[in-house]
């Protein structure tokens, strides 16, 4: 065999032999693969929240959720009156950021103070004189525009606030630095009212009905 049936032959084989996986395998090859698997993996988390998204209703809350809401809301707010009463408790007991009570509160908003009021479904308001007061505190929160958050009851509030056994009622006075937290309540608790009067519609053949 002379050598160019040689050099022939050799080129016949390398034709004919099948390619081994690591020459496919370039070092650009591999950052275009990573670069791929990348991109599917941020797709599929970019679809899984897309799916989570979807699956979340806003009108099917409970009562318990709008708790939660709240009661985020007003930890939070006690917390920053915590912090400054630690810092200077003489200029943290004149700037009060929330204060108890029926009688306080229906004081602080007759002074125009408040900014929001927290109160529990399950006030006795069989008796007079609590009726009289939740009426009124009712009546001055309608007329200046001033939010009521309802919780579902007094041992949550109370325990909410550290007070011991119970507490009926709460004035937010300032909630600086929680705005996110009241406006996620806010928001919480009109879903849920929502939810509340479709329920109360749904044996109606309108919602308008």
């Amino acid at each position: 065999m002379n050598g160019l049936e040689s050099h022939k032959k050799k080129k016949k084989n390398r034709l004919n032999r099948k390619p081994l996986l690591d020459e496919f395998i370039t070092p650009k090859s591999l950052v275009t693969e990573q670069k791929d698997a990348k991109n599917q993996k941020e797709k599929q988390e970019k679809n899984d929240r897309s799916f989570e998204l979807d699956k979340f209703d806003p009108f099917s809350l409970t009562a318990k959720d709008a708790d939660i809401a709240i009661i985020r809301f007003l930890k939070k707010v006690k917390k920053f009156q915590d912090s400054a009463w630690k810092k200077n408790p003489i200029k943290a007991k004149s700037k009060h950021r929330l204060v108890y009570g029926l009688r306080e509160i229906r004081k602080q908003l007759l002074l125009e103070a408040v900014h929001c009021v927290i109160l529990a479904r399950d006030i006795e308001t069989d008796k007079i004189k609590l009726a009289t007061d939740v009426d009124t505190i009712k009546e001055i929160c309608a007329s200046n525009h001033i939010n009521i958050l309802w919780i579902s009851s007094k041992h949550d509030l109370g325990k909410a606030v550290n007070k011991w056994p119970i507490v009926s009622a709460v004035a937010i006075l300032d909630y600086r630095g929680a705005e996110d937290a009241y406006s996620a309540a806010m928001q919480t608790l009109t879903n849920f009212m929502a939810c509340c009067r479709i329920a109360d519609h749904t044996d109606q053949s309108s919602l308008f009905a």
